[in-house]
């Protein structure tokens, strides 16, 4: 590589390249990293790239863990950025603590299900729900009903009217049971 080509986008990706390394590296299934946004400019097929825009999430249920990451992928960018050439600038757009669902609110969640004849299993979010903050003043739950194949919070995303009958009916369950 020659220096004077100093191609940014070369360095988004391996920058992009790093928080799936930083991520994996914690040896948790709870530290998710992804690089859902990449702008490249000028956008141009003949043009050496000159600026991209970076848009990394990093979520973990430990905050230190999750602090970690951050702190490895800020590090080695600048690195990555040093090496190639290009310059860089970094914001923290935020860093919530991690929060944790109520045992006595799930508990109520799982009889809901029971009584249903609903099945349930308990799983972690890592996506960003108002349950973050609300957690911070009132004892919370989430309740998932399964959508097809898995895929959420995605175009394709597919729950049946079955399923969000069900969901319906354990929701309402719990909400009369909590209300006792």
């Amino acid at each position: 590589m020659t220096l004077s080509r100093r191609d940014a986008f070369l360095a988004a990706a391996e920058i992009a390249l790093l928080v799936e390394r930083a991520a994996r590296a914690t040896g948790s299934r709870d530290t998710v990293g992804t690089t859902g946004v990449c702008q490249v400019f000028p956008g141009a097929i003949n043009s050496i790239p000159s600026e991209v825009r970076l848009e990394i999430d990093i979520r973990d249920i430990d905050g230190v863990r999750r602090n970690g990451v951050l702190q490895e992928v800020e590090h080695g960018a600048r690195e990555i950025c040093a090496r190639r050439g290009v310059g860089y600038s970094a914001e923290l757009l935020n860093a919530d603590p991690p929060a944790t669902c109520s045992a006595g609110i799930v508990a109520v969640l799982q009889e809901a299900c029971t009584s249903a004849g609903v099945s349930w299993m308990e799983m972690i979010s890592r996506a960003y729900h108002d349950s973050l903050f609300m957690a911070r003043i009132a004892p919370t739950g989430m309740l998932f009903v399964p959508c097809r194949n898995g895929v959420s919070h995605r175009p394709d995303e597919y729950a049946s009217p079955e399923w969000i009958s069900d969901g319906t009916l354990v929701l309402a369950n719990a909400l009369v049971k909590c209300s006792e």
